[in-house]
């Protein structure tokens, strides 16, 4: 089987008649392991392609799950990708055992299920129904974009709309919200987003948002976040497009110096995430940027441009602050050096292909050349040095060298 160049393929070396796999493109069905409810065969390799129409996602729910456990589920395995299964980086997870794998909601019209069975243990199997999802669904990546259903700046969203999103993160962290545009109607009797501090609506209400004013930054206290958009059959706007991050996806670093990696370093990282390290010091020092390592897709051969991952560096702390430089590919810039007490670190990836990431190190600057080449690390002393001619730093005549106290 053969989807946009990438081959997908089913095998079983014992029972050769048993087929499994496919490319299905209806807006809904059913998918079960080979021989369900009855044991499925051993050595069996499935793949399952979802396909469904642009502009929509895949909800993915699960009926029954048997198969047999192993601790990292080495042995018989289902894997969900959002997206193609060619790239580790689409990775929602791998399950065994008899726990059923949550509800899935991929972040466009593509999903993956592989099926591994290997030559020992056998089980009934499993059974899952997919269905093509206008909006709403379950969120369950590092970060992800959230938007009314058809979001564009210069359309206006559907009337009688009733979706619900449902964030679920790592159990370990919580969910952000940003908004980065809202127009709704003016009324919130008539359209609204309403936001609550879990996964239903009996759980605490954060607000419900309506008109043009961008609603707050919205931080929960929880794994999960709801969020519920509605509009009536009269008068709309452009709806609303918002990012969700987790905890793992977006860090405020305020100690004087720190190490931050990419999710997952050394491993790969997860594809299509928008992750923040805000690097956010003490007024009246600045900051001193290192990457140590750094292993990204490469620029785009046709634009010579970072189109696909890269990460990039802002001398502020938000995006709209002076843009210090953008990298991809196996570059590694040399050190940065902010103008102020904050910089802004953003590792942006694509759908496609996934790579080890980076590694990155800062430390506070109590004081800085103009052209960045020293800086007066946190228990060392700037002392001034005579210097025959030339502008290096500091006042004409002069540098700045480090001395340890």
């Amino acid at each position: 089987m053969i989807y946009k160049n990438y081959t997908f393929y089913s095998s079983n070396l014992y029972f050769p008649g048993v087929k499994c796999g496919g490319i299905l493109s209806a807006s809904s069905g059913n998918i079960s392991s080979p021989n369900y409810p009855g044991l499925y065969p051993y050595n069996m390799e499935c793949v399952w392609l979802i396909v469904v129409a642009e502009g929509s996602s895949v909800l993915l729910t699960f009926h029954d799950f048997e198969l047999e456990y192993h601790v990292t589920c080495s042995y018989d395995h289902i894997k969900i990708y959002n997206g193609v299964s060619e790239d580790e980086g689409n990775l929602l997870g791998t399950f065994c055992g008899v726990m059923s794998p949550p509800q899935f909601t991929s972040s466009w019209n593509v999903m993956s299920i592989i099926f591994h069975s290997d030559r020992h243990v056998t089980h009934r199997g499993f059974s899952v129904s997919y269905r093509k999802d206008m909006c709403g669904g379950v969120l369950t990546g590092l970060s992800g974009i959230i938007s009314s259903p058809g979001y564009s700046p210069d359309t206006q969203y559907s009337n009688n709309a009733d979706c619900s999103w449902t964030v679920h993160v790592s159990n370990r962290s919580v969910v952000s919200l940003v908004f980065l545009d809202f127009q709704n109607n003016e009324g919130c009797n008539f359209d609204f987003v309403a936001l609550f501090d879990g996964p239903t609506i009996t759980h605490r209400h954060l607000g419900n948002y309506c008109g043009g004013e961008k609603p707050p930054k919205i931080v929960t206290t929880s794994n999960q976040l709801l969020v519920v958009f509605k509009s009536d059959f009269n008068i709309g706007g452009r709806g609303f497009k918002a990012y969700y991050y987790s905890g793992e996806c977006q860090q405020v670093l305020s100690v004087p110096s720190a190490n931050f990696t990419s999710p997952h370093y050394p491993n790969i990282y997860p594809n299509n995430i928008n992750c923040h390290w805000t690097i956010n010091l003490a007024g009246g020092y600045r900051i001193q940027l290192f990457f140590n390592a750094m292993e990204l897709e490469d620029r785009n051969s046709l634009s010579d441009e970072c189109d696909y991952d890269s990460v990039a560096v802002h001398d502020g702390s938000r995006e709209t602050a002076p843009l210090l430089g953008r990298w991809c590919g196996s570059e590694q810039p040399g050190s940065l050096i902010s103008k102020s007490n904050n910089m802004l670190v953003v590792l942006s990836t694509d759908r496609n292909y996934a790579y080890k990431g980076f590694s990155a190190s800062y430390h506070l600057c109590a004081g800085c050349c103009t052209d960045g080449d020293c800086c007066n690390l946190a228990g060392t002393a700037l002392v001034e040095m005579g210097v025959r001619g030339g502008r290096r730093g500091g006042r004409r005549g002069q540098r700045w060298v480090l001395q340890s106290m």
